[in-house]
């Protein structure tokens, strides 16, 4: 037996053995290598190409050329240990590495020795036995979230399902240094920031996103088998020191979230070619179209979800006494509680908290004093023996992958006071007041690239009725307790029929910014009051620009289920420039066929123009 084992060492193949049998395979054409490596077809050239950095490749044009990775990677599974502090090829990529022996017919122990202690404690850390993807919504107050965000959750098996709060995350976000204003804008959407993989505990996420920034977020747990579940562990160490450009409309998290997925399960495919434009929610969407993949959405709702549910379900005196209690007022809000049901000073002290919280954040640094008043509401709320009150869900509570698609083609035509036409319109995203609202947050409008082209029949020529590059509301609803303002900008082309001209010569680029407040009159409603400036240039108006202020005004609600019904207006002035008055009010009622179609009606009047069309729309 002795005599046996020298033999067996001489078939152990060698590394040229193994190169033949790379080259004579083709393994770098395998679909499971290119996922590995994240090589995608070209957006402009005939050719494969991944926007990994440098520290993602051993070979050094490996980016390119996944062949000259793959042998680089091949001749590394036979090199010394490199010292130094350096990983070996087989430690630093284990996610290639175990895939390039098992297609090569390699067993570990006919490899050179390598010391892989560290990714091995690494990964006995990390602990991971399942997986769930997390989408948070859509966040206004920062351009690069504008969108939402998702990430995942690395579940670990010495956890139970309570306690989920201590899993890992893997996030893929911006590294942007501290920027802010134009130079945070520009550069995330020209790729100058790096993107990296981050892992950190879920409870600073929720810390972040649900406490913080008051954003819901939705868990999917996913259906993986073991071994998929150990290649994403393998494959997330292999992504750790590495850089990717970041685009905040294109590569962003969800561009590189589902490739690291497709790694792990080649079986998956979550994203086709590359999309010039991609919504973190179109993570959830692709996830839930594949049959079996993950289990519905699980609601996490943010601090300001559970403060408006809470208020609710109080009567006016206990939304008073909640309102005492969190500004020190503690007799005030004794005495307001003193006639009321457990239940209902229950509602009211958590009311309170709700409300501390909110103002305060959840910073460790709080003042001295709102400890205190913190450790008040707190003794009192121990002598209730009540349970905090169930909470009823929010009227636009539904999970993201139950939401219209983002892109929007719509055809129709109408009539004006100048006859009949035909219009075409596209819409690159993303979501508009006006649309079916479920999945969305309400009261935010993200409208961006949106072509209108129309045929005028009284004229018999065709022109570009409308060319927007964005348009943006963030309406938060102001009551008692949020005071937050709402805001509203856009710019691009737009047609001014109030100076009754030709309409394909009144062409004109305009831009408004505006702030003011917004509320809920009722479920399911919003109004908005805004003000501030506008202006426009162009060769059709007088002296060739205009600029002013302007009013503005709208009430969205759900008329039905299935009906969207929005009213919205501006009253304008320009003191400098065309004079022509450019007062506007528009009307839409928007009935939803499906998630992904919907006819829309929709009247307007702009100066002396009036003009009622009829759209069918399909979202995709």
């Amino acid at each position: 037996m002795a005599l046996a084992a020298p033999a067996a060492r001489a078939q152990a193949p060698d590394a040229q053995t193994a190169l033949a049998r790379a080259r004579a395979a083709s393994l770098w054409n395998r679909k499971e290598w290119l996922r590995l490596g994240h090589w995608r077809p070209s957006r402009f050239l005939r050719r494969l190409e991944s926007d990994g950095g440098p520290a993602f490749f051993l070979a050094p044009d490996g980016a390119r050329d996944p062949r000259a990775e793959l042998l680089a990677e091949v001749r590394g599974l036979y090199a010394p240990e490199p010292g130094g502090g350096l990983q070996h090829p087989r430690c630093r990529f284990p996610a290639r590495a175990a895939w390039l022996e098992s297609q090569l017919g390699l067993k570990e122990s006919e490899l050179p020795p390598a010391d892989c202690s560290r990714y091995l404690d690494w990964r006995r850390r990390l602990d991971l036995n399942s997986v769930s993807l997390i989408f948070a919504s859509a966040y206004m107050d920062n351009p690069s979230s504008m969108f939402g965000h998702a990430f995942l959750r690395l579940e670990r098996a010495a956890v139970g399902p309570d306690a989920r709060l201590l899993d890992n995350t893997l996030n893929y976000a911006a590294d942007t240094g501290g920027d802010g204003g134009l130079a945070f804008a520009f550069k995330g959407l020209t790729g100058l920031y790096p993107g990296t993989y981050t892992t950190l505990p879920y409870y600073m996420q929720v810390d972040e996103y649900n406490d913080i920034e008051s954003r819901d977020l939705w868990e999917y747990r996913l259906h993986l088998s073991s071994a998929e579940v150990d290649r994403l562990a393998a494959h997330i160490w292999e992504l750790g020191p590495t850089k990717f450009p970041y685009y905040f409309l294109s590569r962003n998290c969800a561009y590189q979230l589902l490739p690291a997925l497709e790694a792990a399960a080649p079986r998956l495919t979550l994203l086709r070619g590359q999309p010039l434009i991609l919504a973190p929610s179109e993570t959830t969407r692709a996830v839930r179209s594949v049959p079996g993949l993950s289990e519905p959405g699980v609601w996490r709702p943010s601090q300001g979800t559970v403060l408006a549910a809470r208020r609710r379900l109080m009567t006016p005196r206990e939304r008073r006494a909640a309102l005492a209690y969190a500004d020190g007022r503690l007799d005030d809000g004794d005495r307001l509680c003193a006639d009321l049901p457990s239940s209902g000073r229950a509602l009211a002290l958590d009311g309170a908290m709700d409300i501390l919280a909110d103002r305060v954040g959840y910073s460790p640094d709080a003042p001295p004093a709102v400890r205190r008043l913190e450790r008040e509401i707190l003794v009192r709320r121990a002598r209730v023996p009540d349970a905090p009150a169930e909470l009823p869900p929010p009227d636009d509570n539904a999970p993201p992958d139950e939401g219209h698609a983002r892109h929007r083609v719509a055809l129709g035509g109408g009539a004006s006071n100048r006859g009949g036409f035909a219009e075409l319109d596209w819409r690159a995203g993303y979501h508009a007041l006006d649309d079916r609202p479920q999945a969305y947050s309400p009261g935010q409008e993200f409208d961006g690239f949106d072509a209108r082209v129309r045929y005028d029949e009284k004229n018999r020529d065709a022109y570009i009725r409308r060319l927007d590059v964005v348009n943006i509301l963030s309406a938060a609803p102001w009551d008692g307790v949020s005071h937050k303002p709402s805001w509203s900008a856009g710019t691009g082309l737009d047609t001014a029929y109030e100076l009754n001209r030709r309409p394909s010569s009144e062409l004109v680029y305009q831009g408004h910014l505006d702030t003011g407040a917004s509320a809920r009159p009722w479920p399911g409603a919003l109004a908005y009051a805004l003000v501030g400036a506008q202006g426009a240039a162009g060769a059709a108006l007088h002296d060739g620009f205009r600029t002013g202020g302007e009013v503005r005004a709208g009430l969205s609600f759900d008329a039905t289920r299935s009906v969207r019904a929005l009213v919205d207006g501006a009253l304008t002035a320009q003191p400098f420039g065309d004079r022509t008055p450019a007062d506007q009010v528009r009307g839409v009622l928007n009935w939803a066929l499906s998630r992904d179609s919907a006819v829309r009606a929709e009247v307007l009047r702009r100066g002396r123009y009036e003009e009622s069309g009829l759209y069918a729309s399909w979202y995709y």
